[in-house]
């Protein structure tokens, strides 16, 4: 296939991927746990338990289908020697959701027992997307980590006596491509592309247990690694006098970190719901957004005869608290009408960028508000429900040193907001 400069450029503009994690793991993942500060693993109901906590999936009993739209825009600064204040390049989210629940109907002691549960995320406009910049440039890893397909699926069991388990999968998009230069019989420059879009995937695991017959409920989650990693390998052949190494545009496009959460909820009993939990998050494996573009024949791509990789150094686990609370209002007409608040803290993995390398990240609180609507329809129970969710860059500044690598002394300074919002309607059977 004979593409010349136009399938080069359609390789490497795929190859641009971000460096970083999903969106799930930046803005949250279902409407009224995003609202609710992220609270979910002991209070999780319907398509949120997808994600949120598997087992809690066993608590539905009908038959759901849910909607939705979401997005997010990004306003960061950084500002210091030789530096605009704004960062322009960070593009909006604008996403579309679909979430299933479908309890199984088995009969006999498994009957009421197992739900499955399936989640989508998908950008409008892309599959996935990012970019390669020079480790110097300024930049914000975590603005580019919601540009992904993301992909959750989970079943839930109930075990009985107020204890429910369960387990799934996430997967995110991640490519794997080639393209090969070489002249003709005619002495013309040529080049033949392949690339291919591939799952990653990592293990989810649940667990919660209801006390005080239901009142309240103690839920904990598991999330494994998940990796979106992207390689190309460029290979030029047949240039006469010219040799050129294989050329790897590789890298980590989307990086969650394994993490566990708690969360102990009060969840029956009157109008109130609240839940107050934690989410721990093992940073220190993060490989960093780049990899070695020249490496040794045959060797992987971290064998130490390889022209190193910039390093991003000494990030560090990272404990995010977060607190929700929801009210429920009867409405005359068989309707019920729910407030939505929530406050999460998402402390910075990220050591200070004093070096060469400028890959910014600050401690974040995020503010969620929403709303529920329950219309108990005449053929079937409909429902809409929306978030508003304001995330506040805390300031933080990099002393760069000449000394450590950087272009010239100075300080950074960095702050910044990310403000996103969705909504959705969803209908039971």
């Amino acid at each position: 296939m004979h593409r010349g400069v136009w399938g080069l450029s359609l390789a490497l503009s795929a190859a641009s991927l971000p460096a970083a994690a999903s969106p799930q793991d930046v803005i949250g993942f279902g409407f009224r746990s995003t609202a609710m500060g992220r609270a979910g693993v002991a209070s999780a109901t319907g398509v949120d338990a997808v994600y949120l906590n598997p087992s809690l999936l066993s608590a539905s009993r009908d038959l759901e289908l849910q909607l939705g739209t979401t997005g997010a825009s990004f306003a960061l600064s950084a500002e210091g020697p030789g530096l605009a204040r704004p960062l322009e390049g960070y593009s909006a989210l604008r996403a579309s959701t679909v979430g299933v629940v479908v309890p199984l109907p088995f009969t006999g002691l498994l009957e009421d027992r197992l739900a499955l549960g399936l989640g989508l995320v998908t950008p409008y406009d892309v599959v996935v997307r990012g970019r390669i910049l020079y480790p110097e440039k300024p930049q914000y890893l975590f603005a580019d980590r919601v540009q992904s397909v993301a992909v959750i699926a989970g079943l839930g069991i109930d075990i009985g006596y107020g204890i429910r388990i369960g387990g799934g999968a996430m997967a995110l998009a991640a490519l794997e491509g080639a393209v090969q230069v070489s002249t003709d019989i005619s002495g013309r420059l040529g080049t033949t592309v392949e690339d291919t879009l591939v799952a990653s995937y990592a293990p989810t695991a649940g667990a919660s247990l209801e006390l005080a017959d239901g009142k309240y409920r103690i839920g904990v989650t598991f999330r494994g690694e998940l990796v979106g990693r992207f390689n190309v390998v460029i290979t030029a052949e047949n240039l006469g006098a010219l040799t050129v190494p294989p050329l790897n545009i590789s890298g980590v496009a989307q990086y969650d970190p394994w993490q566990i959460a708690a969360e102990v909820a009060r969840v029956g009993g009157g109008p109130w719901a609240l839940a107050l939990g934690a989410t721990y998050k093992h940073w220190p494996a993060y490989p960093g957004p780049v990899m070695a573009t020249v490496r040794c024949e045959d060797a992987p791509a971290e064998s130490v005869c390889d022209p190193l990789p910039v390093a991003v150094a000494d990030y560090r686990p990272v404990v995010t608290p977060h607190v929700g609370a929801e009210r429920a209002f009867e409405v005359p007409g068989r309707a019920t009408l729910f407030a939505r608040a929530g406050y999460a803290f998402e402390p910075s993995p990220a050591p200070p960028q004093t070096g060469r390398t400028s890959y910014f990240d600050n401690h974040r609180s995020v503010f969620g508000l929403g709303y529920g609507l329950r219309l108990d329809a005449a053929l079937a129970p409909i429902a809409f429900d929306g978030f508003v969710q304001l995330q506040w860059l805390h300031a933080r500044s990099h002393e760069k040193s000449a000394a450590e690598g950087a272009e010239r002394d100075g300080v950074v300074d960095t702050h910044g907001i990310v403000l996103a919002g969705g909504t959705s309607a969803s209908v039971r059977f």
